[in-house]
């Protein structure tokens, strides 16, 4: 091996793993020398396959130690000058670094010894006014529970993608133990990604570590319904004043965030059906976006439209100002102790609580029915498999619910696909019948008769 300048440039010359005499030409001393030195550490059997993987691929090599491969990588600074640095454990971890110090020297990404923890209090700060009030409590609570105690002291051009690994590993630890939710680890790591998504959109990561962080598989879950027997007992055991909430959500399967936000001005009402149109959820005593921030209409039958025109003419009765606008479930106000509602001395009717709703109206039904507890949201499952149970598609199910993919729609509610896979196995039950009534008819044809 040399470097030596050669007809106006350098050149490094060398032999490979077949002794086949092999040169390339650089433009700088230092990058001819530095390739030599590279080529010196590699072992000549990986010389060829190294200058090959290696040679075009931007200044990053790989080199022995006695504690295994390690790579090192070569740039060029501001001032013109090439030098290198070594000792990653990985060619990847190199190339990261390059590209960082590179976009760092072309003033792309600023060199900072901000923590994560700084960053964090400044970013969240700067992304309230964008997001809805519970995203942005997810965040608040995934940061200072999980992200902060485990990052917050790191400086941030620091954090690494093994690191996050380790991270996601230790809680994974306590999801094994029973002490956390796939969900809860997941969560983290997602609000860590944006996190770290905006520091390289301020110029202070070169990459995202917490990209290249798998999450956890989700956990399988069971969810819990009324079967269809069972939905008469439960509303039968619903008061008065919960009764058509509760018709509502299992003949619909809108959230109980959504339902509780709907306005007469959402229903289209008729004899024969209609539909409801979701514009809007309630998230605490505020108003915000559906979900999925998009709204859909849901088809309903007769009765649940009956049910509604009923609750429409009682909301008119009560509104306050434009009747279109008027919310369609209001807390009753309470004259008597025992009554269901809310005592209020201005006789203004507020809109139902989801917490009353959940904790007292939902749970006082099932005990009263004699059924087993489930929360709240089951009634939306309740709609889905009372549609499947009923002959209807999944794309009819996915629709109603609003699931922007109808693997979602798949995954929690296929298995309740009966009518496909009744119709499956019947289909192939008569083709097997068919198939052995053909053979015993060729048996008698080919069977002669004894009295011939």
């Amino acid at each position: 091996m040399s470097a030596s300048f050669h007809r106006g440039g350098w050149e490094v010359r060398w032999r490979d793993a077949s002794g086949r005499r092999r040169a390339r030409r650089f433009a700088t001393e230092d990058a001819a020398r530095a390739f030599d030195e590279a080529l010196a550490e590699i072992s000549p059997g990986a010389r060829r396959a190294d200058t090959a993987r290696h040679g075009s691929g931007g200044g990053v090599y790989a080199y022995r130690t006695a504690d295994g491969p390690r790579w090192r990588f070569v740039y060029r600074r501001s001032n013109g000058t090439q030098t290198s640095k070594r000792g990653f454990t990985s060619e990847r971890a190199a190339r990261d670094a390059r590209r960082l110090i590179e976009q760092i020297e072309r003033g792309e990404v600023r060199h900072t010894k901000q923590t994560f923890g700084g960053y964090w209090e400044r970013w969240l700060h700067r992304r309230r006014p964008y997001l809805e009030p519970g995203t942005w409590s997810g965040y608040e609570i995934a940061g200072r529970k999980r992200l902060l105690p485990a990052f917050g002291a790191a400086p941030l051009c620091e954090l690494s993608t093994d690191a996050i690994r380790e991270f996601v590993a230790d809680l994974a630890d306590e999801v094994e133990a029973g002490d956390l939710a796939v969900k809860t680890v997941n969560n983290a790591l997602g609000t860590l990604v944006v996190c770290l998504n905006s520091a390289v959109e301020d110029g202070l990561l070169a990459v995202n570590p917490a990209l290249r962080v798998q999450r956890l598989p989700p956990a399988h879950i069971e969810r819990e319904y009324l079967r269809l027997d069972e939905i008469p007992r439960y509303l039968d055991a619903c008061s008065d004043v919960y009764r058509p909430l509760a018709e509502l959500l299992i003949g619909s399967g809108l959230r109980i965030s959504e339902a509780l936000a709907l306005r007469i001005s959402d229903l289209e009402l008729e004899e024969t059906g209609g539909a409801i149109v979701v514009y809007r959820s309630r998230k605490g005593s505020a108003l915000g976006s559906t979900k999925s921030d998009r709204f859909r209409s849901v088809e309903i039958g007769p009765g649940l439209s009956s049910v509604l025109r009923d609750q429409v003419a009682r909301a008119s009765e009560v509104a306050a100002g434009d009747r279109a606008t008027a919310v369609l479930f209001t807390m009753p106000i309470r004259t008597l102790k025992r009554s269901q509602g809310r005592w209020e001395s201005a006789g203004v009717r507020r809109p139902l609580d989801r917490n009353t709703v959940s904790r007292d109206w939902h749970k006082d039904a099932l005990e009263d029915a004699a059924l087993r507890d489930m929360p709240l949201h089951a009634l939306r499952h309740t709609a889905a498999a009372a549609w499947l149970a009923a002959g209807n598609s999944l794309m009819y199910v996915q629709r109603q619910l609003g699931h922007a993919d109808i693997g979602t729609t798949e995954r929690y509610y296929g298995h309740l696909e009966r009518h496909v896979l009744a119709a499956g196995a019947i289909a192939t039950e008569e083709a097997i019948a068919r198939a052995a009534d053909r053979l015993s008819l060729e048996k008698r044809l080919l069977t002669p008769d004894r009295d011939d």
